[in-house]
C-alpha cells in the first residue's frame, strides 16, 4: 500500500481527513444554528420591548444593545468602536491644540496652594502656551470671579476651585458665566476616557486632597505621634496644638462638620480645651509648627507641607482613616466671555487626561487612581457651612 504523510497508508489517511472535515462541518453547522437562534431571540426580545414601549406611549428605538447573547458580535464590534472613538478624540485634540496655540496664552484662577505652579510647569511647557494664574482661597476667589462676571469683564479663562457651594455653581450656569463642562467640547469627556463618576456634567473633579494633621519631628517621636483626630486630645499636647482658623475658608467646615457628626461635640470642645493657637490658614500654621512653636497642627493639606519638608523642615504628615478632603473642580468660563476659550479648553483637557491629572496630583490624589484615599473617606457634605456658627462656638472662635 502506498505510504502517505508520516508513513500513514494513503487510504487510511484520506478516510481520517474526510471524517475530520465532516466533524468540523457539523460543529460549524451547530455554531451557525446557535448564532441564528441567539439573533432571533435578541430580535424577538427587542420587538417585545418596542411593543411594550409603544403600548406605554414611549418612543420606540430599533437599536439593540450588545448583550451576553451576542458574544461574537460584541467581540467584533468593540475594537471597531474603540478605534473609531480614539481616532475622533485624537483629531479633536489636534484641532484644539492648534486653536489654543493661535491664542497663545491662558489665565486661570486657582484656590489650592501649589497647583498653579504645577500647571504652569506641566501644561505651559508641554504646549508652549503662556500660562498665568491668580491664587486665592476659595471664598475670595469666588467673590472676585462673580464681581468680574457681573461687570462683564472676566479675567479668568478657567477656574480650578475647591469645595465650591452648589448654589454658586448653579448661579454661574444660570447667569451664563460658565459653560457646563459636558458641553465644552473636551475630548477626554466626549471620548469617555475621563471617569464618569467624577463629573456631574456641570463641573468635573480633578483632585482630592485629604485633610491632614502634621507634627514636628523634633518635638514628637514617631511612636508618640498622633494617629487619628482623637489623639490630639492627649495631655501631652496640652498647649502644643496649632489650629488653622476655619473662618478663613469654608472648606475647613467640611472637616469640622464631619468630626462633629462622627466624634460628637465633646471632641470639638476637647480641642478647645487644649488651648490651641489659631492661625489665619494652614500655611502660616505649618510654618509656625516647623519653627517649633507647637508639636502638632490641624488641619491643612499636603502640598504646602511637602514643599517645606523638601527644604528640610522637621515635619511629618498624618492622614487619619476618618477623613474628608479638598475636592478641586474645573469651571469653564463661557466661550462667549473668555478671552482665550480654546486655550482654556486645552487646559481642561490636560487636567482631565491621565497624563495631566497625574502631573497635577503629585501631592494629592487624582481621579484615575484613588487607592490612596483614607479608609473611611467621605466627600464633603452639601450643608457643612450651615453649621459654622455652632462649630465656631464649640471651638471658642
Amino acid at each position: 500500500m502506498r505510504q502517505g504523510l508520516a508513513g500513514i497508508p494513503v487510504k487510511r489517511w484520506f478516510i481520517r481527513e474526510v471524517n475530520k472535515e465532516e466533524a468540523n462541518m457539523r460543529l460549524l453547522h451547530r455554531g451557525l444554528q446557535a448564532l441564528i437562534l441567539c439573533a432571533a431571540f435578541t430580535a424577538l426580545h427587542a420587538w417585545g420591548d418596542d411593543t411594550r414601549n409603544a403600548a406605554d406611549g414611549r418612543a420606540i428605538s430599533r437599536s439593540v444593545a450588545p448583550s451576553a447573547a451576542q458574544p461574537l458580535l460584541l467581540a467584533q464590534a468593540t475594537p471597531q468602536v474603540t478605534a473609531a472613538a480614539a481616532r475622533k478624540a485624537q483629531a479633536d485634540l489636534d484641532a484644539l491644540v492648534a486653536a489654543a496655540r493661535r491664542e497663545g496664552e491662558v489665565t486661570f484662577y486657582v484656590s489650592v496652594a501649589g497647583f498653579g505652579e504645577r500647571i504652569v510647569d506641566g501644561f505651559g511647557k508641554k504646549y508652549g502656551i503662556k500660562t498665568q494664574f491668580v491664587r486665592l482661597s476659595t471664598a475670595p476667589l469666588l467673590q472676585r470671579y462673580s464681581s468680574e462676571a457681573a461687570a462683564g469683564n472676566i479675567s479668568a479663562d478657567f477656574m480650578l476651585a475647591s469645595n465650591v457651594p452648589n448654589s454658586f455653581v448653579k448661579e454661574g450656569i444660570q447667569q451664563g458665566w460658565f459653560d457646563p463642562i459636558a458641553k465644552a467640547g473636551i475630548p477626554a469627556l466626549e471620548s469617555g476616557e475621563f471617569p464618569a463618576k467624577f463629573t456631574d456634567g456641570l463641573t468635573a473633579t480633578v483632585s482630592i486632597l485629604p485633610w491632614i494633621m502634621v507634627y514636628n519631628t523634633d518635638r514628637v517621636k514617631a511612636a508618640d505621634a498622633p494617629k487619628d483626630w482623637r489623639d490630639v486630645l492627649s495631655p501631652r499636647f496640652k498647649g502644643q496644638v496649632l489650629l488653622s482658623d476655619p473662618r478663613s475658608a469654608d472648606a475647613y467646615y467640611d472637616l469640622w462638620t464631619l468630626l462633629l457628626d462622627r466624634l460628637g461635640e465633646g471632641y470639638v470642645t476637647g480641642v478647645r480645651s487644649q488651648g490651641p493657637r489659631v492661625f489665619p490658614s494652614g500655611v502660616p500654621a505649618t510654618q509656625a509648627l516647623a519653627a517649633g512653636e507647637g508639636a502638632v497642627m490641624i488641619a491643612t493639606s499636603a502640598p504646602s507641607v511637602n514643599a517645606m519638608k523638601a527644604k528640610g523642615a522637621p515635619l511629618e504628615i498624618v492622614i487619619p482613616d476618618l477623613d474628608t478632603g479638598i475636592e478641586s473642580m474645573i469651571f469653564m468660563t463661557a466661550r462667549s466671555k473668555a478671552k482665550h476659550p480654546n486655550a482654556a479648553r486645552l487646559l481642561a483637557q490636560y487636567l482631565l487626561s491621565p497624563e495631566g491629572n497625574k502631573w497635577l496630583n503629585e501631592s494629592s490624589i487624582g481621579v484615575y487612581d484613588v487607592k490612596g484615599l483614607p479608609k473611611n473617606y467621605e466627600s464633603p457634605g452639601a450643608n457643612a457651612v450651615a453649621r459654622k456658627d455652632l462649630i465656631n462656638k464649640l471651638l471658642g472662635l
